[in-house]
């Protein structure tokens, strides 16, 4: 199983200023293109809506987790963005406001890492007290610490 201590940096990891899903997703993007030179900003954003439109990525627990491939992706790439207000338009499937939004982007051709890494994020955040640890602190280093402990065990 894929860890994410090697697609997830702390610089990837951010307090989300948008109220709207769009908006947190577009955010989550600019963190990924900043970071990921073989990422073409539009195409990136293009695809996530396609996705988003198919059905929402908030798979409930305010918990959300947009994904793609890409055939421009040189390799897989997470961010991660926490909302403590929660984002009341993500149109989760328990219809609750979503606080965590994880986006992975993976190549195209890496279609194993890609389903290991929807995987392990959904195990990772599946326990509550570890959300709420997660939603409850100001700082970001401090979530990056917490979802590569937890990915750990």
């Amino acid at each position: 199983m894929p860890e994410l201590l090697e697609y997830l940096t702390a610089a990837r990891v951010i307090l989300l200023d948008a109220t709207t899903k769009d908006a947190a997703l577009a955010e989550l993007i600019d963190v990924l293109v900043r970071d990921e030179p073989s990422l073409d900003r539009q195409t990136l954003s293009d695809e996530i809506a396609k996705r988003e439109a198919m059905m929402s990525t908030g798979i409930g627990n305010r918990l959300a987790i947009p994904h793609v491939r890409l055939t421009g992706a040189k390799s897989p790439a997470i961010a991660v963005g926490v909302s403590k207000a929660g984002i009341a338009d993500y149109e989760s499937l328990d219809q609750q406001p979503v606080s965590i939004i994880v986006m992975i982007v993976a190549p195209a051709g890496e279609h194993d890492t890609y389903i290991r890494l929807l995987a392990r994020v959904a195990d990772v955040l599946k326990d509550q007290e570890m959300r709420d640890a997660i939603i409850a602190t100001d700082d970001t280093r401090t979530i990056h610490d917490i979802l590569i402990g937890q990915d750990a065990k």
